[in-house]
């Protein structure tokens, strides 16, 4: 059925003339992504600008959609600089491609592939019968018969914890407390169970980690019976950070993050126009600072490398290939709204073309352990090794 969809949808866009084509991208950016503006909730008063930022990103994706489309007349080259227009990242933000609508079907999740299957499906459109027989082998060309073994679960026995923090009380003192009680509970049940590692999600501690002794000392002493991966703050030399922590027989580690979420961590304009926004938006508040690459934490020899949120659909944290992805995420932004099944289609798609497995702790919804997808090939070959 995805499959069919796929193909209908894809079949239905190069049927359009340019104002369908915009119309198609007005769309798409607002029942994709209008629950980034439900950020805005938590700003103090800025709830005011949830229509008009849902209404602006209808926009920027009806304009990536019709511009191909004044480039050229030809069906061909309009529809391969329409799959080239989607790896353009608005401000940073790269969740939008035409990879991610063939996730749950066997065609392949290259951009390569993608136009295959367009060309296909335009062939088809536009071609005599001569031609059909050169869509069939584009068609062919566009399935995933890659046979890649796919990684295996690491040899840790771990717990991965899911909280549900509403936004609005996370960053209360009360709250704080509360929470800082909860997870120290968290980890003593997984010491008792006999864990080698936990999870926590994106700032399960919501202070400043390495400014707390206290907290620091007692996670410290569980870090002797466990490995412990929570998401905290970072401050460090009037520098802000959004960090994962790791502690381990006895030490501590931190893991800034690298790619910091465009509008929210950081305003990815000039340094001036930067400051006026933060000052005239969110009360003069300075923008995290970020590391200059990915960390990785060694769990019983074990490599796992370290992610925060935005960080995990991001081709940086790839680099080197890691096999083993800790993402911790805070959803509690979004909800209610399909941004957890946004995400962990993202981070499913990325563990697939990098093959990799990913632990994901969230709060909100999604918590999970993604695997990568399995090509039709390699079903196949593990049906008849049965």
């Amino acid at each position: 059925m995805h499959s069919v969809l796929a193909c209908a949808g894809l079949w239905l866009l190069f049927k359009s003339d340019r104002i369908g084509y915009f119309f198609t991208g007005f769309f798409i950016g607002i029942l994709w992504f209008y629950w980034i503006s439900l950020s805005f909730r938590y700003y103090g008063d800025l709830a005011w600008l949830i229509p008009i930022v849902i209404i602006g990103i209808g926009i920027i994706y009806g304009l990536l959609f019709l511009i191909p489309s004044l480039l050229t007349n030809s069906a061909y080259l309009h529809a391969i600089a329409l799959v080239l227009f989607s790896q353009i990242a608005p401000f940073g933000f790269n969740w939008f491609n035409f990879e991610l609508i063939l996730y749950y079907t066997p065609f392949g999740l290259t951009s390569l592939q993608v136009i295959f299957l367009i060309i296909s499906i335009l062939l088809v459109q536009n071609s005599h019968k001569g031609y059909r027989f050169l869509a069939f082998i584009c068609f062919i060309a566009a399935f995933d018969f890659s046979n890649k073994e796919p990684p295996k679960m690491p040899d840790i026995d771990l717990k991965i914890v899911q909280t549900r923090i509403s936004q609005d009380k996370k960053w209360e003192t009360e709250a704080i407390i509360k929470h800082v009680q909860e997870n120290f509970k968290n980890i003593e049940s997984a010491i008792e169970e006999k864990k080698q590692l936990i999870i926590l999600p994106e700032t399960a501690f919501a202070l400043y980690l390495n400014k707390n002794e206290v907290i620091v000392a007692k996670l410290l002493e569980y870090s002797q019976n466990i490995s412990i991966i929570t998401g905290a703050l970072g401050y460090e030399e009037g520098k802000y950070y959004n960090s994962a922590y790791f502690f381990n027989k006895g030490i501590m580690q931190r893991a800034d993050k690298v790619v910091l979420v465009p509008f929210a961590e950081k305003v990815p304009l000039p340094n001036l126009i930067s400051y006026y926004i933060n000052s005239i938006f969110f009360n003069g508040a300075s923008d995290f600072s970020e590391a200059e690459h990915p960390s990785d934490f060694i769990v019983d020899g074990i490599k796992i490398r370290s992610a925060v949120c935005f960080e995990g659909s991001r081709s940086e944290i790839y680099e080197d290939s890691p096999k083993i992805i800790s993402v911790i995420s805070n959803n509690a932004w979004f909800l209610p709204s399909i941004q957890p099944t946004m995400q962990n289609l993202m981070l499913s798609l990325y563990a697939t073309k990098n093959g990799a497995i990913i632990l994901h702790s969230v709060n909100g919804d999604g918590s999970k352990i993604i695997v990568p997808r399995k090509s039709i090939l390699r079903m196949v070959s593990e049906q008849f090794s049965r």
